[in-house]
């Protein structure tokens, strides 16, 4: 599929904390930490070179989940409290990213990963790049749809049908219901006690689905892992309303124009540079600048 008709779609929060992680003592003139704005900065950069596209975003969550804290309150309770030092730099990486094209898309009581599921089904059709490594959105893979996470020196590694069946041992259409068994610690989602990863696995593989696995429970010949599924079957109900994807897109969502790349404002950004303290990006805004004045016939 041609790059004009290819949408990329960046998992904000989750690319901003690994480079807050991955990126030490990085600061600006006036002392400001910016070694997660320099990681985001960077990511975008290689990312327009590795991957062309037309259409694209930097998805953020925004606000409170409410639907999911409903369902359980303890919904990512055990999430430490963002670092102060990663906070101040929130503003910066959106000013910076929407100067390097980006457009942003976020809603409140939204998060990331429902807004990435509804621009799937929205633009069903459409070539889809997630970058992402959030396993809740496996979900999504499909033909034309795949995940793609940071590999070393820079690269992108893809997962589709075939790595994700590799990597939990279920299709991406039965992500959801593994998830619901075997639960999901980053979301502080508990599973189902004593189903584990491999059991969970080899009970899909079995009977299909959740459904197909309580509707045939007399066939489990394990008497403690029966008896413990019989128990689970509230606990698996709310896991899959919680881990699955809502597809709605908020009112606030014109259609795929809302994705579209604008081109760089490559005075801002030099401007930003100089103020970030990024002198060793300049060059290479300088050439990407004279690339897009003078293109290649080649």
């Amino acid at each position: 599929m041609p790059a004009s008709d290819r949408i990329v779609l960046v998992d904000g929060y989750g690319q901003i904390y690994r480079s807050f992680y991955a990126i030490r003592g990085l600061s600006a003139p006036n002392g400001a930490p910016t070694n997660a704005l320099y990681g985001v900065v960077r990511f975008l950069l290689n990312l327009d070179s590795a991957l062309p596209h037309a259409f694209g975003a930097l998805v953020l969550d925004k606000g409170k989940p409410r639907q999911r804290l409903d369902l359980l309150p303890e919904y990512k309770a055990t999430r430490p409290p963002m670092p102060d030092a990663l906070r101040c730099q929130l503003e910066p990486i959106r000013t910076w990213s929407q100067a390097l094209g980006w457009p942003l898309l976020e809603a409140e009581g939204y998060e990331a990963d429902d807004l990435i599921a509804g621009v799937v089904a929205a633009c069903a059709g459409r070539e889809v790049a997630i970058l992402s490594h959030d396993k809740d959105l496996g979900q999504l893979i499909r033909p034309g749809v795949c995940l793609l996470q940071s590999g070393p020196k820079g690269s992108l590694v893809q997962l589709g049908h075939d790595e994700i069946t590799g990597k939990f041992g279920v299709s991406p259409e039965q992500l959801r219901d593994y998830l619901a068994l075997v639960g999901d610690s980053s979301d502080n989602i508990p599973g189902v006690p004593g189903v584990g990863a491999k059991t969970a696995a080899v009970l899909l593989n079995r009977f299909g689905s959740v459904a197909g696995i309580l509707q045939n429970l007399a066939q489990i010949e394990r008497p403690a892992l029966r008896e413990a599924l019989a128990a689970a079957v509230q606990i698996l109900e709310r896991n899959r309303q919680l881990i699955a994807l809502n597809e709605t897109l908020p009112a606030s969502w014109h259609g795929l124009d809302d994705l579209r790349r604008s081109k760089p404002n490559w005075q801002a950004l030099r401007a930003l540079a100089q103020e970030s303290g990024f002198r060793s990006l300049l060059p290479e805004l300088h050439r990407r600048e004279q690339d897009e004045r003078n293109p290649t016939l080649f």
